[in-house]
């Protein structure tokens, strides 16, 4: 039997439910890199342990809703050809067999390449797909646009190619709660706009898998939440504008609350050089951030008093964690390696102890925990470990996050308290808050290490805008535009390049 007698019987036989498959000879090609549209990989598994966990669907059930859809398929990207075309609102199944891809529809099964692209078969009526394999926020999410798979050892990666003003409308809600001030979150749109235009105009780790960017916090949240009119009318507001500096679109690195200050670039992440737009901005009215010592730390982050922080509606603006030595033993006996393997650049051992990822190795007794450097505005740099085994120093604000996480799963026992300036202490906290902190220390009559109290502000990296700053700001009468140049100064706003 011919493909196209193979075509006319199944429409015959299954009426509404299949169309005729596409004999046409032009395949589909994959979206360009530039444009009005951004590629986004797909999480399976938000925040799991692995690429793979995260990333790789075992396999993928969609209902395309809104109009029919055409499936294509190749040994590339770049050749394809069409396989079938499906109506709307019925079930469509990826899985593997055997190490080979197939389709199933109506109980028919169609076998598939290791590339496939799904888009609307008629371009003038859109597709929304349904995926029914992942959840976001206990919902099954919905994309627009296309998608493509591609099989990868014993999974599907999942690419959503998506217009770039329905990819921010699914961003904005995912980062900014609807509830904040409409200037601010015109601010959002254009900070996450430009930070996406940035992305796709990069090489970046995500265009190995076809995509610009991921859908996570690796990069920025997408789809997390629905789409809202409130956070839709931000992104319409700001239609394709960004943010340049010298005329290229800019870093637009944001994050949730500041202690007081934003932080530079180069101190926060010592791997990457100085930006003018990118430095410490107070974040105060009229105290000005300038941290000189640890006692003076400590007395920042001790201040609870809100009176004149733009930051203080969010509750981690301040907080605080307390360890035993007991603890902290436990937690760093476990964190300590896994950041060494992680981030080996930023785990050192000076005096040339057993590195923490080598076999074999013992934490031993806890002595000290230090600050060894420190950004003017809070943020730890580097943090020294002093144990009976050796000296360990780590540097990033991410790994030392990682490194004194506030969970019984690391330190063992009872739930590990994260307490808040304001509202209920928040229990088993998945990392540090921020790198902005200051340490109590409690120690016996020997001078024996017993306890040490973390007391620290702030949600994030602290590099670019802070967003419950943008907030406070927009409660204090700063439009979208002034927000913008208080956080990232010198720049300019142009419209993205179509």
């Amino acid at each position: 039997m011919t493909r196209m007698q193979l075509a006319f019987l199944l429409a015959s036989t299954l009426g509404a439910a299949l169309l005729v498959a596409s004999l046409q000879q032009n395949p589909p090609q994959p979206a360009p890199p530039g444009g009005q549209s951004i590629r986004v990989l797909l999480s399976h598994s938000l925040g799991a342990g692995s690429f793979d966990a995260q990333y790789l669907f075992p396999s993928l059930l969609l209902v395309p809703q809104g109009g029919s859809v055409q499936i294509s398929s190749g040994p590339s990207r770049e050749n394809l050809r069409p396989i079938v075309t499906v109506f709307a609102d019925k079930p469509l199944a990826f899985n593997l067999q055997n190490g080979s891809l197939v389709a199933t529809f109506e109980g028919l099964t169609f076998p598939l390449e290791a590339f496939v692209h799904l888009k609307p078969a008629d371009p003038a009526i859109p597709v929304r797909y349904r995926l029914l394999s992942t959840t976001r926020q206990n919902r099954v999410p919905e994309y627009p646009g296309e998608l493509w798979l591609e099989t990868r050892g014993n999974g599907l990666l999942v690419v959503n190619t998506v217009d770039f003003q329905d990819y921010l409308k699914r961003v904005l809600p995912s980062e900014m709660p609807i509830s904040f001030h409409p200037e601010a979150l015109k601010a959002q749109a254009v900070a996450a706009r430009t930070y996406a235009y940035s992305r796709q105009q990069t090489t970046t780790f995500w265009k190995q898998f076809g995509a610009d960017v991921d859908d996570s916090v690796s990069e920025q949240v997408y789809n997390n939440t629905r789409t809202h009119p409130t956070t839709d009318a931000a992104v319409d507001a700001t239609y394709n504008q960004i943010l340049t500096f010298q005329n290229a679109p800019i870093q637009a690195f944001y994050f949730s609350t500041s202690p007081g200050s934003t932080a530079n670039i180069e101190e926060v992440w010592m791997d990457r050089p100085a930006v003018p737009y990118l430095r410490a901005r107070t974040q105060t009215n009229p105290i000005t951030v300038s941290i000189d010592s640890e006692s003076e730390a400590l007395a920042f982050f001790q201040n609870w008093n809100p009176e004149g922080f733009f930051d203080a509606d969010s509750s981690l603006w301040r907080w605080r964690v307390s360890l035993s030595r007991t603890e902290l033993e436990a937690l760093l006996s476990r964190t300590l390696p896994e950041q060494a393997r992680a981030s080996p650049r930023f785990v050192l051992t000076p005096e040339g102890a057993l590195s923490p990822d080598a076999p074999g190795f013992a934490l031993g007794a806890l002595q000290r925990v230090s600050a060894l450097r420190r950004t003017s505005s809070g943020f730890i740099s580097e943090l020294e470990i002093q144990t009976s085994t050796g000296r360990f120093i780590v540097r990033r604000e991410s790994n030392i996050r990682n490194l004194l996480r506030p969970n019984n799963t690391f330190t063992g026992g009872n739930d590990v308290l994260l307490e808040r300036w304001r509202g209920e202490p928040r229990l088993n906290f998945p990392a540090l808050p921020s790198s902005a902190f200051a340490l109590q220390k409690e120690r016996d009559a020997d001078g024996t290490l017993q306890r040490i109290t973390f007391w620290g502000g702030g949600f994030g990296h602290g590099v670019g805008m802070s967003q419950f700053g943008a907030h406070g700001l927009g409660k204090l009468g700063y439009d979208y535009q002034q927000i913008l140049q208080h956080f990232y100064p010198g720049t300019e706003l142009k419209l993205m390049a179509p």
